[in-house]
């Protein structure tokens, strides 16, 4: 059995344009996260460029400097000197790579990573030394403990600035989201500051362009209000005479055809009421039982039978009840071939019918108004102005199909 559930508040009116977008998504952080990005980018390429030229000058003089110390030693050995300890003749002492380079006419120098090898000869003439490369090391490790606190300043900064920066031009887009909602609202709104530059521009074009829909779409309300209202009097007028017509098939064709054309004026009628003359929203604990019967007694729909299952005490308003609930019936009467029946079930009153039940297409999206009924040939604006009164009291409505027919229901909230 498909049924198809409103959820309370998803007709409330709710602007045009949202001006909340998730943290993830404004264009405020993804800015401040683009340009920090890129500063902290820019001051590791150029860290790198530097630590790079720095070290390696560094080495250059650890290696002139194991190469001089090299011929300290040298010298030192000629007069039959002793070997300090970071000197050497032991060919197995030395990197492999050094050894493996030894010439016995040139200082050969090698860096195993903690220190800087000199050394020179081959076998029983071998002569070698290091020095250490802590220094380097040290230079290295404050080189990159600079650039990277650098980087994150540099990174903040950068952050801080565009956040300012873009925060100014998204204010301004939601100044203008907020005034494109208001004119589509029928609210005053304020024109956007007037900025000449491009989103000073876009800003009041989007505004005036609204504000002229919203002014087009007041008319448009208005005109199919009149056009209705006028149209009642020749419309009466013109059933009348239809019912003076005999009973061949042509006179049923008219009488069916003007029936049709009264119900889409009372529809636009009804429509007309339901956007203008709404009341204002008055929800107490009430017994929906007798709520529900006092609106039909009250209503040209007295005639249809109320069967109370289960009372219950609910949060509704007289007023919109009384809206919804005599749509739905008159929606049932004219598309649910007679036998249409009113049922109060705890805190859900239904409206139940014979007919061909709802098409699939509303059950899938729900009440359209305009939208073709099925076979029945209805607007849809019976369901809509009845979605429309329960959601503003917080109700549900919800639409299926049984093996009877159709069953268009109101499920209220029990009162505490």
């Amino acid at each position: 059995m498909t049924t198809w559930s409103s959820t309370p508040g998803t007709t409330a009116p709710r602007p045009v344009i949202t001006t909340h977008v998730p943290w993830h998504r404004s264009l405020r952080v993804r800015t401040a996260a683009a340009m920090a990005l890129l500063a902290l980018t820019l001051v590791l390429a150029a860290g790198a460029v530097f630590a790079h030229t720095s070290i390696t000058g560094a080495r250059d003089q650890l290696r002139a400097q194991a190469a001089a110390q090299l011929r300290e030693i040298a010298a030192t050995d000629a007069f039959g000197g002793a070997l300090p300890s970071r000197a050497t003749r032991d060919p197995a002492a030395l990197p492999a790579e050094l050894r493996a380079a030894l010439d016995p006419r040139a200082v050969v120098t090698y860096d195993d990573g903690s220190s800087m090898w000199a050394a020179r000869g081959e076998g029983t003439d071998l002569l070698a030394t290091r020095v250490s490369g802590a220094p380097v090391q040290q230079q290295w490790a404050d080189l990159v403990r600079t650039f990277a606190v650098s980087g994150a300043g540099a990174a903040l900064i950068a952050a801080l600035v565009s956040w300012f920066v873009a925060g100014r031009l998204t204010r301004r887009l939601r100044v203008t989201a907020s005034t494109v909602n208001d004119a589509i609202a029928g609210r005053q709104a304020d024109r956007p500051t007037a900025e000449d530059d491009e989103v000073g521009v876009l800003s009041r074009g989007i505004a005036d362009t609204a504000a002229a829909l919203a002014v087009r779409l007041e008319r448009e309300r208005a005109v199919s209000a009149d056009v209705a209202h006028d149209l009642k009097t020749p419309l009466t007028a013109l059933s009348s005479a239809a019912a003076l017509l005999g009973d061949d098939e042509d006179a049923d064709r008219i009488r069916r055809l003007v029936r049709r054309l009264r119900d889409l004026v009372d529809d636009l009628l009804r429509l007309a009421r339901a956007q203008h003359d709404a009341p204002a929203v008055d929800v107490r604990p009430r017994s929906l039982a007798r709520s529900v019967e006092r609106v039909l007694a009250d209503s040209p729909s007295s005639h249809v039978p109320v069967r109370v299952l289960a009372d219950a005490t609910v949060g509704l308003d007289p007023d919109r009840l009384a809206r919804a609930l005599t749509n739905l019936v008159v929606n049932a009467e004219r598309h649910g071939d007679g036998d249409v029946e009113v049922v109060v079930d705890g805190t859900e009153v239904r409206v139940t019918d014979r007919g061909p039940g709802f098409p699939e297409a509303l059950l899938a999206e729900g009440p359209r108004r305009f939208g073709a009924l099925g076979t029945a040939g209805g607007t849809g604006i019976g369901l809509a102005i009845a979605l429309h009164h329960a959601d503003a009291t917080g109700a549900r409505l919800v639409l299926r199909n049984t093996d009877r027919g159709a069953s268009a229901s109101l499920v209220f909230d029990a009162a505490d």
